[in-house]
This record gives structure tokens, sequence and C-alpha cells, in this order.
């Protein structure tokens, strides 16, 4: 059985901070292949258990967890009654709640008590625990996140670059972007990979990838699909596809 899930769009606000919300809640056991995201996210785990497999064994995430980019599958698995809520960030956003390099967070399950004020985190397990619905939980959270925010100034040439990687779906070349920016490429990669954690290509790829997942069923030639997405070279995409969603394009589309 499916999980009920709900997404929340954020408050005025915090949408320069904050993608989405995602309330999740399971009535059976859930297992399910998350491929890799273009930005941090904030796990909070209000009821069961919330395990993950990247490679070989699955590993259990704090109650409260902050993970960054990945460039790999990864597997959830999510027990009987359990209900987690997911801050999914902007990819320039996560950097303005902890104002630190993010490339030193760019890991799986960092608990949240290592990166926010112990008080305010059991405050909010409290609140969210108690409140009477879905919608108050995400008002209780927003709450949060809006006395987190240490840093309100965003960095708009970070900003521009992404928009550019979008709207390309991840086919642009760095150099370029460096240079709509005003930027040499160094400066460039330095200061995006301090603000998002990883480097521009790391996330230019992630775009690309997802854009092929979204445009492959329109498509009745992988070859096509690799040429069309700037992949020259047919078993390199077939490998980067597979590590991405944990499947050939073959079985992807069964």
């Amino acid at each position: 059985m499916e999980p009920t899930v709900i997404e929340y769009k954020p408050q005025t606000q915090l949408t320069r901070y904050v993608e989405s919300y995602l309330l999740i809640q399971c009535d059976e056991n859930f297992s399910k292949s998350i491929i890799p995201h273009h930005s941090f996210v904030l796990t909070i785990k209000l009821k069961g258990n919330h395990h993950y497999r990247m490679n070989s064994d699955f590993d259990s995430l704090p109650t409260i967890s902050l993970s960054g980019l990945r460039k790999t599958v990864k597997h959830n698995a999510l027990s009987k009654g359990s209900e987690i809520i997911i801050v999914k960030f902007q990819p320039w956003g996560a950097f303005s709640f902890f104002n630190r390099p993010m490339y030193e967070l760019n890991q799986i399950g960092t608990s949240g008590y290592e990166l926010f004020n112990k008080m305010d985190l059991d405050e909010l397990q409290s609140r969210l625990q108690e409140a009477r619905d879905n919608r108050l939980k995400i008002e209780q959270l927003e709450n949060f996140l809006l006395r987190a925010v240490k840093n309100q100034n965003i960095n708009p040439r970070i900003v521009e670059s992404i928009s550019q990687m979008k709207a390309s779906q991840g086919k642009i070349k760095i150099q370029e972007i460096a240079s709509i920016v005003n930027l040499s490429v160094d400066t460039f990669e330095k200061k995006f990979r301090e603000i998002t954690g990883v480097t521009p290509k790391r996330i230019s790829s992630i775009i690309r990838m997802s854009s092929v997942v979204r445009e492959i069923p329109k498509y009745t030639s992988f070859t096509r699909l690799a040429y069309d997405f700037g992949y020259f070279d047919q078993s390199h995409f077939i490998k980067e596809f597979k590590s991405f969603t944990g499947k050939t394009p073959t079985q992807f589309l069964v």
C-alpha cells in the first residue's frame, strides 16, 4: 500500500530558502528508491522507523537529520505507522540556516542536534507531536525555521546560475554559466560549492539526469535520448542512468 504523501508549499517569507515540505504517513511497511535531488533535505521523524540503504546495509536516520546531495539512488524503508516530514531546501537555501560552508555537511543523516540548539529542537518535536492536524504541524515547523534563519542574504549569482542550469536541462557548460554571472570559473566554483555543498558540475549533472528521467517516456530510442541530452557515449549514459535510478533505461520503463 502506498503511503499518504502531502506536499505543502512554504509561506512567502520562506520561499527564498525552502522549495517544499512533504508529510509522509505510512499505514503499512513501505520501501521506495529515491533518485538524487539537487538540494539538501531536512528529515523529521515523528513516528516509526526510517531506514535507508545506499550500497549494501540499511542504516537508520536520526530523529532529525540533514542530508546533502547524492550521486546515486537511495533506497528508503519506512515501518508501519511511520510519519515523517521532509523539508526540501532550495539549492542555495540550507546555507542561510547554517551559515557555514555546506560542503562540510554534504553527507547523509547529519543529526539535527549537531546543527541546531537542543532546546529549540526538543520544543519543535513536542509541538509537532501535539499538533492536532497536518496543517498545524507545518505551521509549527515554519515557526521554527523562521527563528532558525541565520543569514538572510542570498547570493544572486548562485541563484541565477542554477536558473541557467534548469533552463538548459543541465546541458549548459560551466564556463558559460561563469561568464553569464560575471565570475572567473575558479571563483564561481568555489562560491558555488560553499553555498550548495557540491560543485556546479554535480548539480548540473543531477538536473540533467532528472530531466532524462522525466522525458524518457517520450522516446522510442535510448540512443536518441542520450544524444539529445549531451551523452555521446551510450554505455556511459546507461551506467549513469542505472547509478541514478537503480535501473537500466529498459527496466525503468517496465
